[in-house]
């Protein structure tokens, strides 16, 4: 069934392997990576970081006409590259394209008390840290003072340690890194969580602007935020969307794209010697968060398979993750249709307990992946052999 949905595409590998790249995706993950968004911030931070690669793409002559940005995407806060020029697309793919932060309050005895604006997951001890202030003339974050956040016995208890002694309350403080990638192994190291996931629909999205493709590509703020007893206390860019939406317009499929939280292993010394699954490539859960998060249907699953399967064939690696999986902006997803699909990568250290790390190869693998998926979605008979319309 899927190679009667993609027999329109017969270019589609071909221009899969000229434009996603390891050095076209560590590109375009350093950008993101390197740009900080924390949470409420990211449509004027890190989307403009991805209306500047498409506008070089285009320059380029890589990118088509079928494709629009918009980096306030119904007023919702979430940018959007669209696909195709139908009303109603078959798929939105979903990525988020903010970060972890803190807010400041007042300081007190020297140093200022953290407000985590996430879900802490680190241990004791002291992590560099920047303090970022909007700039009214750039209209974007700009350093305000560098620093160290320093965590105590409770992880929900830090504070920001720095020389500047006039940060306004809320300052946001985000944890300092720069993008890298070791050759050697073939590992990343930077802000993986999501600026990875938005690098590979950014990519699939300048793939998918040279063909007949209807979609909606979703990079969300909000999707971090302090985690409730209920979803609700955060995928919030997410669900604004679609409650903006009318009805008539939803997609029949939606993806989610998330890092897939690996354990290290670690030697005697402390020292991470890997990171099981990196390098195996991309991944589709079943559900997420115990199965509070979004729940894949059993028909839905199947034609996942199936996309795994093909993609297998075609040297493109992508394997069902039978481990656990977190939320993120499935929990949105999931109300507006039951047809969701959580995609992802292995990774770690996503909330910084050390550098965040993921895989060279599994970005490439997880664009192109992504690449098939909302190609295959196109087919309306795809769709309704698998129950998806």
């Amino acid at each position: 069934m899927i190679g009667e949905a993609l027999k329109s595409y017969t270019q589609l590998y071909t221009h899969m392997e000229s434009l996603i790249t390891p050095e076209a995706s560590f590109t375009a993950f350093q950008r993101l990576a390197d740009t900080y968004a924390p949470t409420l911030s990211a449509r004027y931070t890190r989307g403009g970081v991805v209306r500047s690669i498409l506008e070089e793409s285009k320059s380029e002559g890589a990118l088509g006409d079928n494709v629009d940005l918009d980096l306030n995407y119904r007023k919702t806060g979430n940018v959007c590259i669209t696909l195709g020029e139908q009303s109603r697309k078959p798929i939105w793919a979903f990525a988020h394209l903010d970060n972890i932060s803190y807010l400041t309050g007042p300081i007190e005895n020297g140093v200022y008390p953290l407000t985590a604006f996430h879900e802490p997951r680190i241990t004791p001890g002291e992590r560099d840290g920047l303090a970022l202030l909007y700039d009214e003339k750039s209209q974007t974050l700009v350093s305000a003072a560098k620093g160290i956040i320093v965590t105590g016995e409770d992880s929900n208890n830090s504070v920001f340690k720095t020389d500047a002694t006039d940060l306004p309350p809320a300052t946001r403080v985000v944890f300092q890194t720069a993008a890298e990638w070791d050759k050697g192994t073939g590992m990343l190291y930077g802000s993986v969580d999501d600026a990875f996931g938005c690098a590979g629909l950014v990519m699939s999205a300048i793939v998918l602007s040279a063909f007949d493709v209807d979609a909606l590509i979703v990079l969300t703020d909000e999707e971090e935020g302090v985690v409730g007893v209920g979803n609700t206390a955060f995928a919030r860019g997410s669900q604004r969307l679609i409650s903006r939406t009318d009805p008539n317009q939803l997609p029949a499929i939606m993806s989610v794209t998330d890092l897939h939280e690996r354990k290290p292993t670690i030697d005697d010394n402390g020292d991470v010697v890997a990171v099981p699954g990196c390098g195996d490539g991309a991944l589709f859960a079943g559900f997420a968060s115990g199965a509070r998060g979004g729940v894949t249907p059993p028909h839905v699953l199947s034609a996942m398979r199936e996309v795994s399967g093909l993609l297998n064939e075609k040297g493109i690696s992508m394997r069902e993750n039978e481990s656990y999986v977190s939320r993120s902006d499935c929990v949105s997803a999931m109300m507006a249709t039951q047809n969701v699909v959580l995609m992802g990568f292995p990774g770690a250290y996503s909330h910084f307990l050390k550098t965040p790390r993921a895989h060279i190869d599994d970005l490439v693998a997880l664009s192109k992946s992504l690449t098939v998926l909302i190609a295959a979605a196109q087919s309306s008979d795809w769709r309704k052999h698998y129950l998806i319309d």
